[in-house]
């Protein structure tokens, strides 16, 4: 018997001969993965836009975060309700991590004894050990990879493009989990269960009870001693040469299994910079060119992520967009741009250094993509926060955008309208009879001009002004201000567009135009506190006005207005809310998903004494858009509109009013409520102004 009971270390496989080419496996894994790495990493390369990577502590500590939560938790596999993928990845990745962990303690096990003459600490509790690979490891492993099989091939979601490299995948999992399992079987039955060999000890055997079930089978079968030990050692190599097949596998074919390396990679690389803030373009004189046009035009970190996408289909399944019948599919997007890198990235790369690459047969962004997909998107987000692996669908689909606007000048006619009136009159709503201050009407709302010592500034944005809805909602924003005794002023002519939907469309040049003009402006103030009833307007001057050298303490209306309430500045009471009836919130995609802003209304909403409050079943990170993001308010909508799938989720929950805090959100809830009939019974109202009401 030996010193420790359990699994005899290269039995039946003679070592050290033999047995020692087994440590060839890993090298040969390792050069495959490092061959496969290096020749993708030279693609990627291809592109060569200006990555800004940051501080090296705070990406590590951002990756761990995202490890701990990713990979340990799976948090972004089953917070969306997506259970069965959930758990069936959870299974596969556990179970063949505790397994690869079984076969490196065991070498540790056996070369420290063998070449140090040291026990290590493991080999005590071999047994028990035994136990957890078997069921932990094995078990779980088995599990996750017959709910894939069942999902790929019988359930066979509609989100699901399967391939042939998902068989073959699904082939080498399977046959290094069949042909383990085998391995464990074989031995147990002829040593452990046999009273012939020195290791004989069935106690032990049944703490490998996966192995234990094998080999009373293969024992029950009449198979004798030899044969076990015959198929055990052909069973053995074959179970190391389907675990060095699958890496060169993936190395020559950088199939589906490599995203174990590239996904964590674009964990790591992925941008630091706050979601919601589009990357510059930087110093439009010293650019040759504006926006993608091939791959060049792209960050190397953007190539990476097209490889790093699994083909999952989580983005698809969210994306506003797509469910509305839109030619936009997030995922399909992103393996067109892989498919596009293929093709394109060796003639690149054969080029000679400094001279030109030949003209593509096929246009990235007119062919490979298409223009209609582009103009889709609504930059709503949902893609980027369904993606378990971090892709940035956004920052692709708005660079090639601005090749399109800034290029090509193909925008949308609508959109072009909305940035010509930007260009032209500081505002994108053409034709409107209101001016900045129309709002200010009988209010004696001073100015910065006339009181620019103001604590705050309360920018209106030009929906706030230029729109009726939007006016109403300004009105009830100063009138709590007033009422909580905050020392506040408003720029009044002076505010011009924060250039959001210019940025969104692609006009870069235009939206840093307005940037200047309005940091220009709040230089001249010393403005250092901006409250803002816009989620977009906030997101552009909380998150991207920093790349312009515009820092601010920009914060959005529901985060503002709850802290006066906790200082009991407001008091609202239930008299006030009149006949607003049963709420429900609707989350702005620029306030939630884009800056994490979920609690803030809801605490609003709570604090009002009397308000009967539902929830939506798509709220939070799962609202739904809509439809305004992404310069969509000012283009036409084909098909079904996301607006009126967004107020059947509203009318789906029964209450009287939608609460928003989003002048985009109100007028696209006011159409779809009228569109469905519902405005005698249904009402769209902004935070604010129920607020107001109940503090009167």
């Amino acid at each position: 018997m030996p010193e420790f009971p359990g699994r005899a270390d290269f039995w039946n496989i003679g070592y050290p001969y033999a047995g020692a080419l087994v440590y060839l496996v890993a090298p040969i894994a390792l050069a495959s993965i490092a061959y496969a790495i290096r020749r993708r990493w030279r693609v990627w390369h291809t592109a060569v836009g200006e990555v800004e990577l940051g501080p090296t502590a705070e990406r590590w500590k951002a990756f761990l975060a995202l490890v701990a939560t990713g990979l340990v938790a799976h948090r972004q596999f089953v917070r969306r309700r997506d259970l069965y993928p959930g758990i069936m990845h959870f299974a596969i990745f556990w179970g063949f991590s505790i397994l690869l962990l079984a076969t490196t303690v065991a070498a540790l096990e056996f070369n420290a004894e063998k070449y140090l003459n040291w026990v290590w600490p493991t080999a005590h509790v071999r047994v028990p050990l035994g136990f957890a690979w078997d069921i932990l490891g094995g078990g779980l492993a088995a599990v996750g990879l017959s709910m894939a099989l069942w999902r790929r091939y019988v359930m066979r979601p509609e989100r699901l493009n399967t391939a042939l490299d998902d068989g073959f995948v699904m082939t080498f999992l399977f046959g290094l989990l069949i042909t383990g399992f085998l391995i464990e079987g074989l031995r147990i039955g002829a040593t452990e269960l046999n009273p012939a060999s020195i290791y004989y000890d069935p106690s032990v055997a049944g703490w490998s009870p996966i192995g234990w079930v094998v080999a009373k089978s293969l024992l029950g079968i009449g198979f004798s001693v030899g044969f076990l030990e015959t198929a055990h050692a052909a069973t053995w190599w074959l179970h190391a040469g389907i675990f060095a097949g699958a890496f060169v596998y993936a190395a020559l074919r950088f199939s589906r299994l490599t995203h174990m390396i590239v996904s964590p990679m674009n964990w790591y690389y992925r941008s630091l910079q706050p979601r919601g803030g589009l990357k510059s373009m930087g110093d439009f004189e010293t650019l040759e060119t504006f926006g993608a046009k091939d791959l060049p035009d792209l960050t190397w970190t953007q190539l990476m992520s097209f490889d790093a996408c699994t083909n999952c289909g989580r983005c698809q399944d969210v994306c506003p967009a797509y469910l509305s019948g839109k030619p936009l599919s997030p995922r399909k997007l992103i393996q067109d741009m892989r498919g596009y890198m293929e093709e394109r990235s060796p003639v690149l790369l054969g080029t000679p250094a400094g001279e030109a690459p030949p003209a593509p047969a096929t246009s990235m962004v007119h062919d490979a993509v298409g223009d209609d997909v582009l103009w889709s998107c609504l930059t709503c987000a949902a893609c980027l926060d369904a993606c378990p692996v971090e892709i940035d669908h956004i920052e692709t689909i708005v660079d090639m955008r601005r090749f399109l606007t800034l290029e090509e000048a193909s925008t949308p006619d609508t959109a072009q309208s909305a940035l010509q009136s930007i260009e032209q009159r500081g505002h994108p709503w053409r034709g409107t009879t209101l001016t900045r201050t129309s709002w200010m009407d009988g209010l004696d709302i001073p100015t910065l001009a006339e009181k620019p010592e103001s604590e705050v500034l309360f920018w209106v944005g030009c929906s706030g002004a230029l729109v009726q809805r939007g006016v109403d909602t300004t009105r009830s924003m100063a009138s709590v201000l007033r009422k909580a005794g905050v020392d506040f002023a408003v720029l009044g002519e002076e505010e011009t567009c924060t250039g959001d939907p210019a940025r969104r469309l692609g006009n870069e040049y235009l939206f840093q135009m307005q940037a200047e003009t309005n940091i220009g402006t709040f230089k001249q103030y010393d403005v250092k506190k901006i409250i803002t009833t816009c989620p977009h307007c906030f997101n552009t001057m909380k998150n991207e006005y920093p790349q312009l050298g515009g820092n601010y303490d920009v914060i959005h209306y529901t985060a503002f207005v709850g802290e006066l309430l906790k200082q009991g500045k407001l008091r609202p009471n239930e008299a006030g809310i009149g006949s607003i009836g049963t709420v429900t919130y609707h989350d702005s995609c620029y306030l939630g998903r884009h800056n994490g802003e979920f609690e803030a209304p809801r605490e609003i909403i709570s604090s009002i004494p009397g308000l009967d409050f539902v929830e939506m079943d798509q709220n939070q990170e799962r609202a739904f858009c809509c439809g305004a993001g992404g310069g969509r308010m000012w283009m036409e909508e084909e098909g079904e509109r996301v607006n009126h799938m967004r107020t059947d989720q509203f009318l789906e929950t029964g209450a009287e009013t939608v609460a928003v805090s989003c002048p985009f959100c109100i007028q696209m809830f006011d159409e779809g409520i009228s569109s469905k009939g519902q405005e005698d019974t249904k009402r769209a109202v902004d935070l604010i102004t129920i607020l107001d009401q109940a503090t009167e």
